[in-house]
Order: structure tokens, then C-alpha cells, then sequence
């Protein structure tokens, strides 16, 4: 594709133009498919991974701003969310390697699996019930292990409006947590006594 092509595009993608959308995917797709399984994805992750980014691609549409080809533009897109994923993936790795050291199952009782279930799902639950973007930025950071930096720099947003929102949600959870938390630990105390 030549360089006034790809402007072209760019431009009727901008626009809306579905027909361009349609052959932006035509396109690049299976390339694309390609290029996320170098980063050891399997070709269904990297199949759904790049089918997000064309779905971010036509969300946002109107606010795209390219600072080179299209081609670029998508390569690195689908580079940043391979990154993401291996990056969730390893976090989320190694939270689980870390509660499995910290707690050891076979000496668990039933009570305190149940009491760490029910706290889990308190947390959720609290988190599922911050403003949207607060709780995608708690998760970027937290779940994720994304700086705030980084979290500011794909949502197109400052690194203060991420600090004041995770502050906001670390608030949220612990109003939410400290009163379940107290009768959690008046209900152990009655039962040590």
C-alpha cells in the first residue's frame, strides 16, 4: 500500500467510514494474527487479542491521532497489548504463587476458607461498584501491575487523574471492607473464647 493510500485510509477511517474499517481489517488481520504469536501466544489468544484492537480501533475512531502509517499505527497497537497480556499474565502468576506461600490450604480449616472466600468476594464486589473508569484504572493498576504512568499514558489521560482515582478507590474498598473486617474479627474472637 502506497503512503497516499494509507493517508486516505487514515482519513476515512476518521470519518467513520465503514468500508474502510471493513478493508483496514481485510488488510492487516491475519498479519496481524501472525505478528501476536511471536509473542509465544497461542493463535487463538493472539486471534482475540488482535480482534480487540480493531474494536478499539473502530470505538475511538473519531480521536484517533496518527502519528505515522496506519500499518505502524496497528503493529504497535497489537506490540502494546501482547505486552499488556504477558505482563497481566506474569503478575497474575505471581499473586497466586504468593497467596500459595502465604497460606497453606491443608491447614486451613473450613471457617477461615470460608472467611478468606467471603472477603475475596467482598473486595469484588466493592470494586464492581466504583464509577467505570475508576474501577478500570484500580484494576490496570492493581490486577495488571501497571504503573501510573503508563496507565495515564493509554487511557489518554494525566497521571494525576489516575493517582486521585485509585486514591478514590482505595477508599472506597476500605469503607467497605473495615465494617465486614470488624465483624469478621469479633465473630473469631467469640469463637476463640
Amino acid at each position: 500500500m502506497s503512503n497516499q493510500q494509507d493517508v486516505a485510509l487514515q482519513q476515512r477511517l476518521s470519518r467513520g467510514d465503514e468500508t474502510a474499517f471493513q478493508e483496514t481489517f481485510e488488510l492487516y488481520f491475519k498479519v496481524l494474527v501472525l505478528f501476536a504469536t511471536k509473542f509465544s501466544l497461542d493463535k487463538e489468544a493472539a486471534e482475540d487479542l488482535v480482534q480487540d484492537v480493531f474494536v478499539k480501533l473502530y470505538e475511538q475512531r473519531d480521536r484517533l491521532q496518527f502519528h505515522s502509517s496506519l500499518k505502524a499505527f496497528l503493529y504497535q497497537s497489537v506490540r502494546n497489548r501482547c505486552i499488556d497480556l504477558i505482563r497481566s499474565t506474569r503478575t497474575r502468576e505471581k499473586h497466586h504463587v504468593e497467596i500459595k506461600a502465604d497460606t497453606d490450604v491443608e491447614g486451613l480449616n473450613s471457617e477461615e476458607l470460608m472467611l478468606q472466600s467471603e472477603l475475596e468476594e467482598k473486595i469484588y464486589q466493592s470494586i464492581k461498584q466504583l464509577p467505570e473508569q475508576c474501577q478500570l484504572i484500580f484494576k490496570m493498576n492493581r490486577f495488571e501491575g501497571k504503573k501510573n504512568q503508563e496507565i495515564a499514558d493509554e487511557l489518554n489521560i494525566s497521571k494525576r487523574t489516575v493517582e486521585t482515582q485509585i486514591s478514590k478507590a482505595l477508599k472506597r474498598l476500605r469503607e467497605d471492607i473495615y465494617p465486614y473486617l470488624k465483624a469478621v474479627l469479633l465473630a473469631v474472637s467469640f469463637w476463640i473464647s
